[in-house]
């Protein structure tokens, strides 16, 4: 069960980010005139799925679309680039924590298409865990996300380049997670985050 903590952890920021929040939404919505959140259909804990609501980057989803964007994905809209470089698009996912679906530190929820092709039984290691939105999978994902520059099919791409390596890092880490190992992990997503508004070379 999750700590009672952590919930009026979340509830709190959304009490203080609501003004944000409202902002951002607005600003998706006159963007295109659509619905200004998406829910993702994730793989949780034990392998329960769930709802993700994150600010729509995309434009609607067509049957067929990729579950992955690769840097330069033109589905992503100008305002979207910015929310998913800048990461504002995942703060709705505080309704996720608040739900008890994630929580601030675990492995990023990967779509159940993904899990059901690519993942292995070391892979499968990382449900164990609630997922959250931090992790150090998630920030060396960050970085070489421009190993899918280019690719002729992302999703195989993302599969063979990031996702073993971003599994293994998070499993390896959250056996053993520490608060203090949890600050350099906010500090260090911070810093890359500031990297990404001073040089094209870090962003999506």
């Amino acid at each position: 069960m999750m700590p009672f903590a952590t919930q009026v952890s979340a509830a709190t920021l959304l009490v203080l980010l609501a003004p944000l929040l409202a902002g951002l939404a607005l600003l998706v919505w006159i963007a295109d005139r659509q619905p200004p959140f998406y829910l993702a259909r994730r793989v949780g804990r034990n392998g329960q799925s769930f709802r993700m609501v994150k600010f729509r980057t995309m434009r609607t989803k067509q049957p067929g679309d990729s579950p992955i964007a690769a840097v330069g994905d033109d589905r992503v809209t100008g305002l979207g680039r910015f929310l998913r470089n800048a990461k504002l698009d995942e703060l709705p996912q505080l309704f996720n924590i608040l739900s008890g679906d994630m929580t601030f530190f675990g492995p990023r929820p990967e779509d159940p298409g993904i899990v059901a092709r690519s993942y292995d039984d070391e892979m499968r290691r990382s449900l164990e865990y609630m997922p959250g939105l931090f992790s150090p999978g998630t920030l060396w994902a960050m970085k070489n996300v421009r190993l899918l520059e280019n690719a002729a099919d992302p999703e195989t791409a993302y599969a063979r380049d990031i996702l073993p390596t971003r599994l293994a890092l998070d499993t390896a880490y959250f056996r053993q997670e520490t608060a203090r190992a949890n600050l350099h992990l906010i500090l260090g997503t911070a810093s890359l985050l500031l990297k990404r508004l001073g040089s094209e070379k870090h962003r999506e």
